[in-house]
């Protein structure tokens, strides 16, 4: 595993449990608006990532202090060894919790067949017609149509998350995300920041006013059986 960094605790990233948050190196994706800019541009941010095997010594220190824990990125379904982390983990009793831009389907669809993963949460960028141009590579769509239908249909603890960043994901995005994932257990509308991301001079100085987010709310919450909004 590429591990490029470690929470201790976190009550965010692990909704409902208390957790660490395991972050990996490097991703698939280009989003000018990653906000975690350091896992993706390792050398220009120095980045020395790790093996993983001191983060396991961590973790072990950690039983009964902790529920669960996270593993974000980045994109750590890149990782080869992802399977064989995640069991080390859970036979130290723990949870497990995996974030993805769901461009795996394949790893994905191993996790859940082995039962290696509780809760799963996945980024769906923007509409289809414009996802490309949110990831900031080409994107198969076909992948990400795919990764929706397994999480979808699974019978873990699961949520979809949008960001809404202006020029990338207007409102008409967001209804069109609906309809892919209509009837979905839980969909998250999520804030954009400025403050660190990965092209500041591709994305825009001022993110939506919290009307677009309680518009959205209010017109779509009744499509899905959990909406939420998070850092209006």
């Amino acid at each position: 595993m590429k591990i490029g960094g470690f929470q201790g605790t976190t009550l965010i990233d692990y909704p409902g449990k208390i957790a660490s948050t395991v972050f990996t190196c490097g991703c698939n994706f280009q989003c000018p608006f990653c906000h975690n800019p350091e896992l993706i541009l390792l050398n220009k941010f120095q980045m020395n990532c790790t093996d993983g095997n001191e983060l396991l010594k961590k973790l072990e220190n950690r039983i009964g202090f902790i529920e669960g824990v996270c593993i974000t990125g980045g994109e750590p379904t890149l990782n080869d060894d992802l399977c064989e982390y995640i069991y080390r983990i859970k036979s130290m009793g723990f949870l497990v919790k995996l974030d993805t831009n769901g461009y795996k389907p394949d790893v994905i669809k191993n996790l859940l067949e082995k039962n290696l993963i509780d809760a799963i949460a996945m980024d769906i960028k923007s509409s289809f017609k414009m996802y490309s141009n949110a990831s900031g590579v080409n994107v198969d769509i076909l992948r990400i149509k795919e990764s929706m239908e397994l999480i979808q249909n699974s019978n873990i603890q699961y949520e979809f998350r949008t960001t809404l960043v202006p020029d990338y994901v207007m409102p008409e995005d967001v209804d069109e995300i609906v309809e892919y994932i209509k009837g979905a257990n839980h969909y998250v509308l999520q804030q954009f920041h400025k403050d660190k991301v990965l092209d500041p001079d591709h994305v825009p100085d001022k993110p939506y006013d919290k009307d677009v987010f309680y518009k959205l709310l209010k017109k779509h919450k009744g499509k899905f059986k959990k909406m939420e909004l998070r850092g209006i």
